[in-house]
């Protein structure tokens, strides 16, 4: 599930983003925030995230059968077309929030992102930065100090790091997970070292729009039995206050086989604490 470093911004809120298996998406952005051809870095990071995840599909460049971009300072802060006493920004968040003619089209957007821009709006659409530096370039490294050493003993805290859905299919045992992964507090630890030791919550949102939250355990593990997840879905990590959002929907919910000690499919290495 991309990279920046934790900041407050409009309504105090925070999303950065995770990668994710299909690409990157950052705190709004890859590397050390927005994408190539995403939004650019003249944006509070929360907002970039929004529109990465919502609109420069086909609002950002190239256009998409639509007639103006939205991945810029520039582009949300001028005059709507529609409307010349509005902002591009003050109409797309109407849209967003319009049940009749909703934008975009293909599903609702949900609460929190809602929020995040109608903060932004109505604080005047005040300038970023989301170019800081990256997170994710830090060395190899075991946090906690502690690995697991139990083998295949049945735990909760068992294998951090390892992808939990491949190797339960593989050996044939152990509980179906519908998700599973592991929390880390650096963005480089190799397996089977226990992850961030803290009451952080993953809340995923599936494509029926049901959210479901799952606690993190004190070995940086989390599992989801049974539950029925919509796919495609995204997830934001929250803990303390701060979030890292995934703005790139995700068909597989076996969080590790992406988010390994180095990374693979587009993702910067660990799934990390904000």
């Amino acid at each position: 599930m991309s990279p920046l470093e934790p900041r407050r911004v409009a309504g105090g809120v925070l999303l950065l983003a995770l990668a994710t298996c299909t690409g990157i998406i950052g705190d709004g952005i890859p590397e050390a925030e927005p994408d190539a051809g995403q939004v650019g870095t003249d944006l509070p990071c929360d907002v970039a995230a929004v529109l990465n995840a919502r609109c420069v599909s086909c609002h950002g460049s190239p256009l998409a059968g639509v007639p103006l971009t939205l991945a810029s300072y520039t582009d949300l802060s001028a005059p709507s077309l529609s409307d010349p006493s509005k902002s591009n920004a003050a109409v797309a968040l109407e849209r967003m929030a319009d049940t009749a003619r909703p934008m975009p089209p293909s599903a609702p957007v949900p609460g929190d992102d809602v929020a995040v821009m109608r903060a932004w709006v109505e604080a005047g659409l005040p300038p970023g930065d989301c170019g800081a530096s990256n997170p994710y370039d830090t060395p190899l490294q075991c946090s906690s100090g502690r690995k697991w050493t139990h083998g295949n003993e049945e735990s909760p805290h068992m294998h951090p790091g390892r992808a939990c859905i491949a190797c339960h299919d593989r050996e044939g045992e152990g509980p179906h997970f519908a998700l599973a992964g592991t929390v880390y507090p650096t963005a480089h630890e190799p397996d089977e070292c226990y992850g961030a030791d803290a009451s952080a919550t993953l809340r995923i949102t599936d494509a029926d729009g049901q959210e479901i939250d799952v606690r993190v355990t004190s070995s940086g593990n989390f599992f989801l039995e049974d539950a029925r997840i919509v796919m495609p879905y995204t997830a934001r990590l929250r803990h303390e206050g701060r979030e890292r959002a995934m703005v790139t929907p995700q068909q597989d919910g076996d969080c590790n086989g992406c988010h390994t000690v180095d990374g693979v499919n587009g993702a910067p290495g660990r799934l990390m604490l904000p």
